[in-house]
């Protein structure tokens, strides 16, 4: 092979495939983005260099005289070098050094090329006038990439972006969807931007996928040999893009051109929660539920090891408004999908005055949904359990609607003689190996039974209840008194003169069975009820004899303002319990 072919198979795949594919079809490689194709030419009849460098000629239009320019994502250098030629101070950023090498190469000392994400790219506050993101927007979070070029450009300055974007989500989006591009303008706005000028370059940019399927296909045994593919990965990518020419089809995908300019920075500064952030938000959770408090173990236990996400508002520096969650297995109608539990959604006295679509609690809400809940995202939905004046402010400003509510359910308690046919003890701490296959069968014979249902497996059981930091929980079995078959497992907390029932796993046919078993218990150490939250939907499912109901003013919210599962689908199919939220 040649030096330049060398050069190609350095690169990372697939951008090896896509260099070294443009190398055998024309003899050089100078882009490695999309071309824009006019509506009479074919693939089989031009040099896709001709289409890319169209691409590269719009974005140039769009800048204004020579000034300072932050590319972020190079390429092979040939947009930097055209920058350069033309006057325009560059700087190149990319975190693949086989890029900068390369781009390096070819452009000499005319660019300052930088190995480093643009999140962990350094420069003083308004060092730019541009900053161009050619493809390479797509993988950073909007609200990064928004936040920091406010900080980099100059008071006049821009962003510029050619790029990939979803357009609609449905139920067959994986999370590695493309962002949407209505959320990306919503933060875009947020974080202190204007959009001057949007342009739908779809027709144009989708002929680059069939060209590349194409010449895949017409170069395959090269590009095996050459860059010591498997067929299968070369398979792998041939599928990839079988489906994104399927979403342009579908016009669930498309290619934009946008142009930001910004603005003064916006009152409130929006961004992802971090866990640099830990003893900030403690100190919000302090100030809104005092005199309570969120020790570092609690915090830890919630949103420690990634099980939290979170959005928040700053103001002059100071956290003035979080949105967080706890990420939760579920299974929902059978499939396992990942939800978010909302909790600790917190406003600053100084900021709940303006509960608007302009305030920082508005700005938190709607900013999580769109980053990780839906169709396509992190997440197949959220839930939580808000109280009534926080669902009604939700509710207006069209961030939640309801599917459902908890009731309370309340018993006497009824010592007795032990029941004929079962029998109830704790489970022992000591067998832990033991437990976790008791309650691991117990869990796959409840999820038969319910539509929506958290996951009641033992590594959830044992960090919910077993490591809590601060609340002592009991793992009472239930089980067959001449067999020991494992029936179901209670999980209590005893406060006072109350057993509460916080969790149930099992056959639902044995509950009611259970619930004789912990009012038994409860007779015996001298509690007066025993206690249950439900969703009332599957209040039923408890024995209604003698049971006192109690509506808690609770209801489960489902988040409307992403693309994602509509609530009719939901509602009334979730089995929660007190053990399901983040404070009983």
């Amino acid at each position: 092979m040649t030096n330049r072919q060398v050069e190609y198979v350095n690169l990372e795949f697939p951008l090896n495939v896509f260099a070294h594919c443009l190398y055998l079809q024309e003899g050089c490689a100078d882009y490695l983005h999309y071309g824009l194709f006019n509506q009479q030419e074919s693939i089989h009849y031009i040099y896709v260099r001709q289409v890319q460098q169209r691409s590269t000629e719009l974005l140039l239009s769009r800048l204004p005289p020579p000034c300072r320019v932050l590319e972020v994502g190079i390429g092979l250098g040939t947009t930097a070098l055209q920058l350069a030629d033309r006057g325009y101070i560059v700087t190149g950023i990319s975190p693949d050094a086989q890029q900068v090498a390369l781009a390096g190469q070819r452009v000499g000392d005319k660019v300052s090329f930088e190995c480093v994400t643009f999140e962990a790219f350094s420069a003083p506050a308004q060092s730019y006038d541009v900053i161009l993101f050619q493809e390479s927007a797509q993988y950073i979070r909007a609200l990064t990439l928004f936040n920091k070029a406010h900080y980099l450009l100059a008071e006049q300055g821009f962003v510029l972006i050619a790029d990939e974007v979803g357009l609609r989500r449905t139920p067959k989006d994986t999370v590695d969807s493309l962002p949407l591009l209505t959320y990306t303008i919503a933060q875009a706005q947020r974080c202190g931007f204007n959009l001057t000028e949007q342009l739908d370059l779809s027709a144009q940019a989708a002929p680059s996928v069939k060209y590349l399927f194409s010449v895949i296909e017409k170069h395959r045994a090269a590009l095996q040999a050459d860059l010591d593919l498997s067929p299968t990965r070369l398979d792998d990518l041939l599928a990839s893009l079988r489906e994104y020419q399927q979403k342009y089809r579908e016009g669930r995908y498309g290619y934009v051109f946008l142009k930001f300019a910004k603005t003064k920075p916006p009152r409130w500064k929006i961004t992802h929660l971090t866990p640099d952030d830990k003893k900030t938000v403690r100190e919000l959770f302090s100030e809104v539920f005092e005199p309570q408090e969120m020790s570092d173990a609690l915090w830890e236990w919630k949103y420690g090891q990634q099980r939290g996400l979170g959005i928040v508002a700053w103001r002059d520096g100071k956290m003035v408004a979080h949105y967080g969650a706890i990420v939760r297995e579920i299974q929902y109608f059978g499939q396992s999908k990942l939800a978010v539990q909302i909790a600790d959604v917190m406003v600053s006295a100084e900021e709940r005055s303006l509960l608007t679509r302009r305030g920082a609690f508005f700005l938190t809400a709607a900013t999580f949904p769109e980053c990780y809940v839906g169709y396509g995202a992190k997440t197949w939905l959220g839930y939580g359990f808000p109280t009534e004046r926080a669902m009604k402010v939700a509710q207006r400003l069209g961030l939640y609607a309801p599917v459902g509510k908890l009731i309370e359910l309340r018993w006497h308690s009824a010592p007795g003689k032990s029941h004929l046919w079962t029998r109830i003890r704790h489970l022992r701490a000591e067998q832990p190996e033991t437990n976790k296959l008791i309650i691991n069968r117990l869990w796959q014979k409840m999820a038969a039974c319910l539509p929506v249902v958290g996951v009641r497996d033992w590594k959830y059981v044992e960090h919910r209840y077993l490591s809590h930091p601060h609340k002592q929980y009991e793992l009472l079995l239930i089980t067959r008194r001449l067999t020991a078959q494992a029936l179901a497992v209670a999980v209590i907390h005893r406060q006072d003169e109350i057993c509460q029932l916080i969790d149930f796993i099992g056959d639902l046919k044995y509950l009611a069975e259970t619930l004789k078993q912990v009012r038994r218990m409860a007779g015996i150490w001298g509690m007066k009820q025993v206690m249950v939250w439900i969703t009332e939907n599957f209040a039923e499912a408890y024995p209604q004899q003698r049971a006192e109901q109690q509506d808690l003013g609770i209801q489960i919210p489902h988040s409307i303002w992403c693309q994602g599962v509509p609530p009719e689908d939901i509602d009334g199919r979730w089995w929660l319990m007190a053990g399901d939220t983040d404070f009983m």
